[in-house]
């Protein structure tokens, strides 16, 4: 792994630039990435490409009706429980080309014991991306370029992928049931939460200075900010789909940063609330309804991590 040091320019001299030059690049890099990420988060209607997550609640059992007495509990149906799945996120990776080195000279230049070379492509992998604690590859993930939010009110810093939840949490309601409806409708859930995607934007800092490189008249001239934009920008696009152990991936759980908030699968735990109506001497009806205590059944987290 060789990491180059790019030349700017002091005044009228060469200098190498210093470290925090270029973690700034870094930064930088990083920021032009999530204006125009390679590795995309979209919602689905389902079959999404991350783990299917699921959602639990309580409903009722089904009721009886006897023409003599009410059935016991042991007689009546248990409460049961119902389970959603959901798996609206799928990713998907832009069709993205290595950044070309034209002529061998379009990247940035550094001394090679007081001689100026221009950086190789693996050179820029090694110098910005791959850094083991600074490089973008690291940072992009703890950046969290998408975030879980519990409402559609975009967090700041991100925008809203689709209004369509990814999550929702929901419990069986259990004021709706009444001995006086039995019998009542086995499923009647209320949603606790519903869980969205955003998307981080980019929000880039200057250049605190500008490298050096080599033109078509082999003389060292210094990048504009645009030109060195796209040359970062092609090298992370690509470093993010394709180069071996600076990957940018998502999942849902296991290891990486977690982005945003945990979703949350929550559920009554009681055993069932066994019922009676009396409507009339042949008519004597029985239900079990849900009950008990909130428990939280599972917490989903979306992941991102450089693999």
């Amino acid at each position: 792994m060789a990491i180059r040091t790019p030349l700017k320019i002091d005044s009228t001299n060469l200098k190498e630039m210093s470290t925090a030059n270029r973690d700034n690049i870094i930064a930088r890099m990083v920021q032009l990435y999530l204006t125009t990420p390679s590795v995309n988060l979209s919602v689905v209607a389902n079959s999404g490409s991350l783990d299917a997550i699921t959602d639990t609640r309580m409903q009722a059992g089904a009721s009886t009706t006897d023409v003599t007495n009410f059935d016991s509990a042991g007689e009546t149906p248990n409460v049961s429980t119902v389970t959603v799945t959901y798996d609206k996120i799928t990713s998907t990776n832009s069709s993205v080309s290595a950044a070309a080195d034209t002529n061998n000279i379009r990247f940035p230049v550094y001394s090679d014991s007081g001689n100026v070379k221009a950086m190789t492509l693996t050179d820029m992998y090694d110098s910005f991306v791959s850094l083991a604690t600074s490089g973008a590859s690291t940072l992009l993930p703890a950046s969290q370029p998408y975030k879980i939010h519990t409402s559609t009110t975009v967090p700041t810093g991100y925008t809203l992928v689709s209004s369509t939840a990814v999550f929702s949490d929901t419990r069986a309601n259990v004021g709706a049931y009444t001995a006086g409806g039995i019998g009542e409708t086995r499923d009647q859930p209320t949603t606790i939460s519903n869980y969205y995607l955003h998307k981080k934007t980019g929000s880039l800092a200057a250049y605190t200075n500008l490298p050096l490189y080599i033109d078509s008249n082999q003389n060292l001239k210094e990048y504009t900010t645009a030109e060195f934009d796209a040359v970062l920008n092609e090298v992370i696009r690509y470093a993010s789909v394709h180069l071996t152990s600076n990957k940018l991936r998502f999942y849902i759980g296991g290891s990486g940063t977690t982005c945003g908030t945990g979703m949350a699968n929550t559920k009554l735990n009681g055993s069932g609330n066994y019922q009676q109506r009396y409507v009339n001497t042949n008519d004597y009806r029985t239900q079990e309804f849900p009950n008990g205590s909130v428990v939280t059944e599972a917490t989903y987290y979306l992941k991102a991590r450089k693999e």
